[in-house]
C-alpha cells in the first residue's frame, strides 16, 4: 500500500502544480498579436455630392477624390506605420484642416506597395519626398479602389 502512495502522490502533486501555474482563458478566439501588425488608417477630409467639388478640394488638399455610394470621399492620406501616422496629423493639425481617421481593409497586394513607400517615407527626414510618397501611395490606392 505504501508503494501504490508513493507513486500516486507525485502524480497528484504534478497536477495541483500545473492546475496553479497553467494559464486559463474563457476566450476561445484569443490570438497572438505581434507588436509589428499595424492596421491601415485612411485620412478623410470631408464628403461632397459633386465630383468637381470634391476633386477640387482633393487638389488643394494634395489627396485624391473616390466615389463612396452617391457620395465622393476626399482621401488625403493611407498609412499603417505610426510614425507616418503621426506625421501626417501634425501636418494636417498644423494647416488647421478638418480630417478623420477611418480603419480600412485593402487588398494584400496593396499592402506591399504601402510598405513599400512607407519604409522610404520613414527614412526620409524631407517633407517634399514625404508629400510626394503619399501621393503616389494614393494614386495606387485609386487605381486599385476604381478597377
Amino acid at each position: 500500500m505504501k508503494k501504490i502512495a508513493f507513486m500516486i502522490m507525485p502524480i497528484v502533486a504534478s497536477i495541483f502544480f500545473c492546475s496553479i501555474f497553467m494559464d486559463i482563458s474563457g476566450d476561445d478566439n484569443v490570438l497572438p498579436v505581434s507588436s509589428e501588425v499595424h492596421s491601415i488608417k485612411q485620412f478623410q477630409t470631408g464628403t461632397y455630392n459633386n465630383l468637381e467639388e470634391a476633386e477640387k478640394e482633393a487638389s488643394i488638399k494634395k489627396g485624391i477624390a473616390l466615389r463612396a455610394g452617391e457620395n465622393y470621399q476626399v482621401i488625403v492620406g493611407i498609412l499603417k506605420n505610426n510614425s507616418n501616422i503621426e506625421r501626417m496629423i501634425k501636418y494636417l493639425e498644423e494647416k488647421n484642416t478638418y480630417y478623420y481617421i477611418k480603419d480600412i481593409n485593402v487588398d494584400p497586394a496593396f499592402t506591399e506597395v504601402l510598405n513599400k513607400y512607407e519604409d522610404l517615407m520613414s527614412n526620409s527626414t524631407s517633407s517634399v519626398a514625404f508629400f510626394q510618397l503619399n501621393k503616389k501611395i494614393l494614386e495606387r490606392y485609386k487605381i486599385l479602389y476604381e478597377s
